[in-house]
C-alpha cells in the first residue's frame, strides 16, 4: 500500500503511526529532534488527565498501563488558601510521564511503532508553507505545541506562556492544583515513577513575582522545593470555537493541531491518543472518519463558551464561586456526580468509545 508520512512523533503521531502501519501502510515518521520524547528541557514532565484506560486501550488496541500510565492516589486542590481533597479516581485521573525515559508513554509508543514496520527519521522540521507544500497528500501532521506548524497551515492559536521545573520525587502519585489571583487559568504540581513536574501558566505573561508567590506555597503547601524554572511558552489550538479540524487541504491533522484539545483545562493526553486513531483512518476511509472526528469533538463548542465565560469572572468571584462548588463536591459527592460526569464529556473522545 501507499507510503504514510506522519510529521510529529508524539502522542498523536505515533498512535497514527502504529495505526497506519497495522493497516498495511508503508509508514515514516519526521520528527524535529533528535530522539523520541520532545523538547528535553522540558521533560520528564507529568500529565495527569481523565482516562478509562482499559476502554480507551481496548478502542486503540493498545494496553494502557503502568508505568506509562498511572492512577494517582489523591488529587489536592487549593482554592485562594483553602485546601479541598479527595480521591483520584473520583475524576477518573491517570499520571501520564511524557519524555524520553522508558517509563514514558512515548517511549512505549515508539516501542510498538517499531515492532509495526515503521521508519522514523529525525531532524526534520515544519516551518514553513513550502514545507507543507513538500509533503504529499494524505500526510498526517501532528506536531503538537509547535507554533510554526500553526503558521504554515494558517490555523487559529492561543499563546500561553507560564514556568515549569521538574525533579526527582519518591511517593505516591498524587495531583495538586492552584487556583489563585496569580494565574486566570490553574498551577499544577504531579509526580509519577520518581520523578515530578510543576507547572505555573497563564493565557497572557506571568510575572517573576507570581511566580515567586507560587513556589512559596509549593513549599508551604506541599513540601516542594524545585530550583530549575524555566520559561515556557507555546500555543494550544483553543482560540476559535471552530479550531477543531480533520483537514488542512490535503493534509490529515492530529492530535493539538486538530484541536482536539480541552479547552477549559487544557488535557490533552487522552484526545491525541484518540485523534491519533481517526487520522489514520482517514488515509483510507476520509469520511468514516470525519464522522468519528466530529463525534468525538462535539462538546468542544460548549467547554469552549464555559470556559470564556469562567475567563471574565473577576478573582473574589471565582474565590466564591469554585470554593463552594469543590466543598459540596469534597463532602456530597453525589448531588454534583452527574455536573461532574458531563463536565469530562467536554473532553475530545471521552465517554464516546
Amino acid at each position: 500500500m501507499a507510503e504514510v508520512i506522519v510529521v510529529g512523533a508524539g502522542l498523536a503521531g505515533l498512535t497514527a503511526a502504529i495505526h497506519c502501519a497495522r493497516a498495511g501502510h508503508d509508514v515514516r515518521v519526521l520528527e524535529r529532534y533528535g530522539h523520541i520524547g520532545g523538547m528535553a528541557e522540558i521533560h520528564p514532565s507529568v500529565d495527569v488527565t481523565p482516562m478509562d484506560p482499559e476502554r480507551l486501550g481496548a478502542w486503540l488496541g493498545i494496553e494502557l498501563k503502568p508505568p506509562y500510565v498511572t492512577p494517582p492516589t489523591v488529587f489536592r486542590v487549593w482554592c485562594y488558601g483553602r485546601k479541598h481533597e479527595w480521591p483520584a479516581e473520583w475524576h477518573h485521573l491517570q499520571s501520564v510521564e511524557r519524555g524520553a525515559r522508558s517509563t514514558s508513554l512515548e517511549s512505549y509508543l515508539y516501542g510498538l511503532a517499531r515492532e509495526a514496520g515503521v521508519r522514523f527519521e529525525f531532524g526534520w522540521t515544519l516551518r514553513s508553507q513550502a514545507d507543507a507544500a513538500q509533503l504529499p497528500p494524505n500526510t498526517i501532521i501532528a506536531t503538537g505545541l509547535m507554533v510554526e506548524a500553526f503558521e504554515a497551515l494558517n490555523l487559529p492559536f492561543q499563546q500561553v506562556y507560564g514556568y515549569i521545573a521538574n525533579g526527582r520525587f519518591e511517593g505516591a502519585p498524587v495531583m495538586v492544583g492552584w487556583f489563585d489571583d496569580y494565574t486566570r487559568d490553574y498551577n499544577y504540581f504531579a509526580n509519577v515513577n520518581g520523578v515530578c513536574f510543576a507547572l505555573a501558566f497563564d493565557r497572557r505573561p506571568v510575572r517573576k513575582d507570581l511566580l515567586e508567590r507560587w513556589r512559596e506555597q509549593l513549599r508551604r503547601d506541599e513540601g516542594v522545593e524545585l530550583g530549575n524554572w524555566k520559561v515556557h511558552e507555546g500555543v494550544v489550538a483553543v482560540r476559535s470555537i471552530r479550531n477543531p479540524r480533520l483537514f488542512a487541504g490535503n493534509k490529515i491533522l492530529a492530535g493539538t493541531l486538530a484541536g482536539m484539545q480541552d479547552p477549559f483545562c487544557l488535557f490533552g493526553v487522552h484526545s491525541s491518543l484518540v485523534s491519533g486513531k481517526i487520522a489514520a483512518i482517514a488515509v483510507d476511509d476520509k469520511a468514516e472518519a470525519y464522522d468519528l472526528f466530529r463525534r468525538m469533538s462535539s462538546a468542544y463548542k460548549y467547554s469552549w463558551v464555559a470556559r470564556r465565560l469562567f475567563g471574565l469572572q473577576p478573582h473574589w468571584m471565582r474565590n466564591v464561586g469554585v470554593n463552594l462548588g469543590l466543598s459540596v463536591w469534597e463532602r456530597r459527592p453525589a448531588l454534583l456526580r452527574p455536573m461532574m460526569e458531563w463536565s469530562l464529556r467536554t473532553i475530545p473522545g471521552y465517554g464516546k468509545i
